[in-house]
């Protein structure tokens, strides 16, 4: 779970109308109830009645010419009304509903991120004085966005414990694990090393997805494939490598995958399938550390801003996984001061 987020609570709290303090009035003044009973009546708790009933007290001349105090409905909005005053000017989200509905379509729409939203604008020319940070802590406050919530844009993160002994996988052989994957791919300093996974649909049996994502441009490729076996990921890169020809072999220098049983065939997925020798080199993570393929893990979660868990990946045209596979390739990126993958790829 996200730290930022660690056992809260939601909270909903709402302030007293003026309708439900002249009730208050009512009930304390001539009816003598406690504060417990007022509290139950108005569903409120009890300290919150106390305050308010302490906010609005005053002091009244009685029938007999004593003085009492009693509890006033209109003094207590006054200073409620007062108290408003000294939190400052009203949000921008609040003011304009032109943006507020352009942001909700541009997330709900195009799956883009609020960062994204923001810096484009800027770019038209808008002075936008809010953040990304304020759209998102606008959607999960609630009141502003009609047809977003905070389901739509924030993806919760679980954390494992970090074990200091790592394990290799015993089916694949000890010089295949990441601690052996050249720094030139660790360090992100030249194109062509990727990483790689599945995105599973439904069920467990039928169509799924290869990703691949390439560490220093985050280039994203995306294949259909007929199930969870070796024999699919050793086609889709055979057909990958009639695909790029030449090219492969300077675009795909290394691929990292987890210790999948799909991702076993090590020798079937580097052997090449139109040349003597090998096409590529593959290396393997370390088993539960999704985090030394993080690039990929990031990239099939936007992924599934379009083909979310639980869909079934057989009747997705693969008209529909290209067009997902361009809008993350040309999706801007901040890291990158909002290049997209593709305009990183013509600078090479």
């Amino acid at each position: 779970m996200c730290l930022l987020n660690y056992n809260k609570k939601e909270r909903n709290y709402k302030h007293l109308t003026y309708a439900e303090r002249t009730m208050i009035e009512t009930w304390h003044n001539q009816d003598k109830k406690s504060n417990k009973e007022i509290s139950k009546l108005l569903h409120k708790s009890e300290r919150t009645i106390r305050r308010e009933i302490k906010r609005g007290k005053v002091v009244v001349r009685g029938y007999f010419g004593e003085d009492k105090e009693e509890y006033s409905a209109m003094i207590s909005q006054d200073k409620y009304e007062y108290n408003k005053t000294g939190k400052g000017p009203k949000m921008i989200l609040d003011q304009d509903i032109k943006l507020v509905r352009h942001i909700e379509k541009e997330i709900k729409e195009n799956k883009k991120s609020p960062e994204v939203i923001v810096k484009e604008l800027e770019k038209k020319g808008f002075l936008i004085k809010i953040t990304g940070r304020t759209i998102i802590n606008a959607i999960k406050k609630g009141g502003i966005f009609e047809e977003i919530d905070s389901s739509k844009i924030i993806y919760k993160k679980k954390y494992r414990s970090k074990n200091k002994e790592r394990r290799v996988s015993k089916m694949i052989s000890a010089e295949k694990s990441i601690e052996y994957r050249p720094k030139e791919a660790n360090q992100r300093l030249e194109y062509g090393h990727w990483e790689g996974d599945l995105v599973i649909g439904k069920r467990k049996k039928g169509n799924v997805l290869l990703t691949f994502t390439e560490r220093v441009t985050r280039e994203e490729i995306i294949i259909k494939i007929k199930g969870k076996n070796n024999e699919y990921v050793v086609k889709a890169m055979n057909t990958l490598e009639r695909k790029y020809g030449k090219r492969f072999y300077y675009k795909f220098k290394t691929i990292t995958f987890d210790n999948g049983i799909e991702f076993m065939d090590y020798k079937g997925m580097e052997k090449s399938c139109i040349r003597k020798g090998n096409r590529t080199k593959i290396y393997y993570a370390h088993p539960y550390c999704s985090g030394e393929r993080g690039t990929n893990e990031n990239n099939n979660r936007m992924i599934r801003r379009w083909i979310p868990k639980g869909t079934l990946i057989d009747n997705i045209s693969v008209e529909h996984i290209k067009n997902i596979e361009n809008w993350i390739n040309n999706y801007p990126r901040e890291m990158f001061d909002y290049k997209s993958s593709n305009m990183l790829l013509l600078e090479q």
